[in-house]
């Protein structure tokens, strides 16, 4: 495969995975809290998001690997961490978040009183660190693609010609 097609894989992989990501919380997370029940769009969501924890530990492994497979593509340090960050965030929530949130909700269905609203909290606060994981995911794949294809901070002024 030639460079322009190893460029063009990446890009197409990284805008898919991006908009995943991106549709994932703006569109569909909340649309299913709006338009279900709330055990069940709480269900739903939660599959989508383990999915999507999927797919991002697939893209992140696979964009890593081929931004730095061959000369012109190496991918510099900065981008290069900033995706090793991402790539473990996925795992994380593969690993421990996923499971252990399921393992909560689980537990809800089964109380109630005292015990029901300490679990709730116990579950809100890992509803927390789930948002931040994936808030990172979200703005780190952004700048990682940024970053990759040429998206640069300019400091000079756009110039406007009047002719």
């Amino acid at each position: 495969m030639t460079w322009r097609g190893f460029r063009g894989a990446e890009l197409a992989l990284w805008a898919i995975w991006l908009g995943a990501l991106w549709f994932m919380a703006i569109l569909v997370a909340p649309g299913l809290f709006k338009w279900l029940p709330r055990p069940e769009a709480g269900l739903v969501a939660g599959r989508l998001f383990y999915m999507l924890a999927l797919y991002s530990l697939f893209s992140s492994a696979l964009l890593l690997a081929l931004s730095n497979l061959a000369g012109e593509l190496r991918a510099g340090f900065r981008i290069n961490v900033l995706m090793a960050v991402i790539l473990a965030v996925s795992l994380v929530e593969l690993v421990w978040l996923q499971p252990y949130m399921n393992d909560l909700r689980t537990a809800m269905s089964t109380l109630e009183g005292e015990a029901l609203a300490a679990m709730r909290s116990k579950f809100g606060n890992m509803h927390a660190v789930s948002s931040v994981l994936y808030s990172i995911k979200m703005i780190g794949a952004l700048v990682w693609g940024l970053n990759r294809f040429g998206v640069k901070k300019d400091n000079k002024p756009a110039s406007i010609s009047t002719t």
